[in-house]
């Protein structure tokens, strides 16, 4: 019998799936902590603060948020990575994670081997942003016009790999756009130089574009539906690339073989936090939408961005750094 490579990822990550075991005991007994491979204030940090104190409530010890950045993110992935399976540490892990190993080469983890999948959290999109002043009105006419100008047009990102690298980087091989990076240290920074009109675009959150809807020009939204905080805003398949496909989520991720009860009782508080109205409208303003999962659902989306993040780093030729 013959299996496709895709297929032998998928049982080998079902095989990781920690059965179930006996009872572990009356998990948990003592503080549960969050690591959060970003610094303070970012995306990651906001959703890990707003469900830490409701599954506190619901499982009876305090679950604290642990900021550690660094390396793109593989300092607080590893430091997960390599903790104890026992259930006191978990990661507030990104999409991103899918797409780590094929452009930085600081991370040493596999995704499928070394981690425990618990649930998916919510799920964005990201905007392209240009500044007011490029004579464009919707993302074909960008295309357009960046075509007309090989390598001189700017964009900016926030470090590879991460989804406005990714965004971007998929954006610049459908539509066949020479144009200039220029990397930033955090959206912050990036944002003020597209205001300023030092950089002609940048893929950036929801929220984030949100709070500058008045200062940028938004033309698509990069998943296959339209972001809550911009409903007008055409999604880029429909804008100008169709098969274009890069949304945004993060999930809840531990070491490798965490008992299985544990896993359960994590996912079902999980699911209660992210049923709770107030809950699910902070996200909701903040450009996400709650999107629970089961551990095997998570899985699955690991292992199909896995192989889509491997594509696309292939056609683009883009190495690790």
């Amino acid at each position: 019998m013959r299996f496709s490579a895709r297929s032998l990822v998928a049982l080998a990550l079902a095989a990781a799936l920690p059965a179930a075991h006996g009872q572990t005991g009356n998990w948990p007994e003592k503080v549960v902590r969050v690591i959060a491979a970003t610094a303070p204030g970012g995306g990651d940090d906001f959703v890990g603060r707003l469900i830490a104190p409701k599954l506190s409530e619901i499982l009876g010890q305090q679950f604290i948020v642990e900021n550690r950045p660094g390396a793109g993110g593989s300092i607080g992935q590893s430091t997960v990575a390599k903790s104890p399976p026992d259930g006191y540490t978990w990661l507030l892990a990104g999409m991103s994670m899918a797409g780590a190993r094929y452009v930085n080469a600081a991370v040493t983890y596999d995704v499928l081997r070394d981690f425990t999948p618990v649930s998916l959290l919510e799920t964005s999109q990201f905007v392209m942003l240009v500044h007011p002043s490029v004579p464009v009105r919707n993302a074909k006419e960008f295309i357009a016009l960046a075509r007309s100008q090989p390598g001189k047009m700017t964009y900016a990102t926030i470090g590879a790999g991460q989804i406005p690298y990714w965004s971007v980087l998929l954006f610049n091989t459908m539509a066949g756009i020479n144009a200039v990076e220029v990397p930033y240290k955090g959206v912050g920074a990036a944002l003020v130089d597209l205001i300023a009109g030092r950089v002609d675009y940048f893929f950036s959150s929801a929220a984030a574009a949100a709070t500058n809807k008045t200062k940028l020009r938004a033309l698509a939204v990069t998943s296959t539906t339209r972001s809550p905080a911009f409903p007008d805003v055409p999604t880029m398949a429909e804008a100008a690339l169709p098969g274009y496909d890069m949304p945004a989520w993060r999930s809840i991720m531990g070491p490798a073989k965490v008992p299985r009860d544990i896993v359960v009782s994590l996912n079902a508080a999980i699911g209660r936090t992210l049923a709770m109205p107030d809950i699910r409208e902070k996200l909701l303003n903040a450009g996400s939408t709650a999107t629970p999962s089961s551990p095997e659902e998570l899985s699955k989306r690991y292992v199909d961005w896995i192989e889509r993040f491997g594509k696309i780093a292939k056609q683009a030729g883009i190495t690790t750094q």
